[in-house]
């Protein structure tokens, strides 16, 4: 019982000393698990967990300039995606995202596409 409460005390510090000192950490017993989030110089948001089974998970989004707008990609640790592009022109404000979905708004408040 003291061993593996040692064990588990010393996976926890570790785990918190190795994700830096804004990691936050939940669970209780021999079980826990750690997260973090950081958003670096240009923006981008960085998002990983991990527990004290050796499981761990991240989430990066990058955002670039696009067109009259912007476009956000996302990437997991599990090779999944996602991404979308909002801009705006004469026409009014559009979107359109990696599963095919878009939508605009025109200058006079009409919605067209929109997921309608």
């Amino acid at each position: 019982m003291m061993r593996t409460m040692t064990f588990t005390l010393v996976s926890c510090l570790t785990m918190v000393l190795v994700a830096g000192a804004h990691a936050e950490c939940y669970g209780e017993g021999e079980y826990m698990v750690c997260s973090d989030v950081d958003t670096d110089s240009d923006g981008d948001i960085h998002a990983k967990s991990w527990d004290t089974q050796g499981k761990s998970y991240q989430l990066d989004t990058e955002t670039r300039p696009y067109r009259n707008g912007q476009l956000v990609e996302s990437t997991d640790s599990e090779g999944n995606s996602y991404s979308i592009k909002s801009w705006t022109d004469s026409n009014g404000f559009h979107t359109e995202d990696s599963e095919g979905n878009v939508c605009t708004i025109t200058p006079t408040g009409q919605m067209i596409g929109c997921g309608q």
